[in-house]
């Protein structure tokens, strides 16, 4: 049964990767990387923007935002679900293979994949942090080993290429260092260092970092940024995680060493909900030697003719539920960009990241989500949409004589009130005009 239940994450990880495409932020990664491409070198300035446009601003994940541009060069958004799919699932075998190297038991990696399953799959999104998760696992699979631990410096020139949490994947490995006491890795773990400043920035990827601190402010305004509460079922399985490895101490499992791993990496998954995920693979190691000896496998209950059968339904079954990739057009403005005018328009970051896709160059947007590109202009949008700060001196100094607002929006009626047009009103979104 326990072998089963490994394939059933299987399940989860297609319908997810055939899901409606919802994230602003990939579609707005996908344009950068038509721009670098045509450009033949890295952004270090915003192109997007009338608002901050010109200003320096260091793409963090430029080498996954070509393979964007290529595949949609290749086949539009078809080549969204096979890219997440395939990701996904080289994520979750490497999840596997963590628990059992550890643990030495299939029922407790069939729980850690349910569980991992619980807790990371509305994570599992087509933006460049999808391939950070993997570049995570790769990680701690090669450091536990002197045979694999030459790979560490590629792995890490290619997660400071993709996305600005390799800075959490050289903590990991540090923090391995002083648990195991082993100093012969130390060049090693130096080299990998040093490979994260060989990327197409440069030095730049020490900018881009600061860039991230100096945001947290402005990052707060995004849910993802939010320190979780015990409501969120993502944030009870990570707590679930430390249940088990506290109730491994008891066992003496795990021992004074581990807290060098388990201190650092509980308290970042106390930070932000967007924390949660790495801050789960990085006690992953440690929930599956909590878990040792305690999850005996059954005896065989299924031949081999029952058993094969439900693996291949669990195989083939997920593809018949799922539809060709296509805009969540409830999220997004579909029909509404349609009846835009060619001038500035007032609109939030979610209109944002689909604008720049859809209509950028032609368009260039108010805002998106890069909060450390927008610092408190982001914060200013959200004190002006909620019907806190006037909008008349925003809107004198931007040049706006459009506004593209979800109806909920506090700011729309007080346009109205001021005489605004409205040109388009649709179930979601309204367009208004000077």
């Amino acid at each position: 049964m326990a072998q089963l239940v490994l394939v059933v994450p299987w399940v989860a990880l297609v319908i997810d990767a055939w899901m409606p495409i919802r994230d602003n932020s990939f579609l707005w990664h996908i344009r950068a990387g038509s721009v670098q491409a045509a450009q033949g070198r890295v952004l270090t300035s915003d192109p997007f923007s009338f608002t901050v446009t010109g200003e320096s601003w260091l793409t963090q994940s430029w080498l996954v935002e070509l393979l964007y541009a290529w595949g949609e060069d290749l086949s539009g958004l078809g080549f969204v679900p096979p890219m997440m799919l395939i990701t996904s699932v080289l994520t979750f075998v490497g999840i596997g293979l963590i628990v059992y190297r550890h643990s030495h038991s299939v029922t407790a990696t069939a729980v850690a994949l349910v569980l991992s399953t619980l807790l990371m799959i509305s994570f599992l999104v087509p933006r460049p942090v999808l391939f950070s998760y993997l570049l995570f696992v790769l990680v701690i699979l090669a450091v536990e080993r002197p045979a694999t631990r030459w790979v560490l410096p590629f792995l890490f020139w290619v997660w400071a290429s993709t996305h600005g949490s390799f800075l959490i994947g050289l903590g990991y490995v540090g923090l391995r260092l002083l648990m195991g006491r082993n100093w012969k890795a130390l060049p090693t773990a130096i080299a990998a260092g040093l490979a994260t400043l060989l990327t197409a920035h440069g030095l730049g990827v020490l900018q881009i970092l600061v860039d991230f601190g100096r945001a947290r402010d402005t990052l707060s305004l995004l849910s993802e940024w939010r320190t979780p509460t015990l409501e969120s079922p993502v944030f009870l399985v990570f707590v679930g995680g430390l249940v088990i490895i506290g109730l491994g101490a008891a066992r003496r499992k795990i021992t004074l060493e581990h807290l060098w791993l388990l201190v650092p990496f509980a308290a970042l998954g106390f930070t932000s909900l967007r924390a949660v995920p790495p801050a789960w693979l990085g006690i992953l190691p440690l929930v599956a030697v909590a878990l040792q000896g305690t999850l005996v496998g059954s005896k065989p209950r299924f031949s081999v003719v029952p058993a094969s059968v439900f693996g291949v339904v669990v195989l083939v079954l997920p593809f018949l539920l799922v539809e060709s990739p296509e805009i969540d057009e409830e999220r997004f403005p579909v029909e509404a960009v349609d009846h835009l005018a060619d001038v500035r328009t007032f609109h939030d970051d979610r209109v944002g990241g689909y604008l720049i896709w859809a209509e950028w160059p032609e368009r260039q947007v108010y805002l998106d989500d890069r909060a450390e590109l927008y610092l408190d202009r982001m914060a200013e949008f959200v004190d002006v949409r909620s019907g806190d700060e006037d909008w008349r001196p925003v809107f004198e100094r931007d040049g706006i004589e459009q506004a593209l607002l979800r109806n909920e929006d506090a700011v729309l009626e007080d346009l109205i009130g001021a005489g605004w047009t409205t040109v388009f009103e649709g179930e979601r979104y309204t367009v208004l005009r000077s």
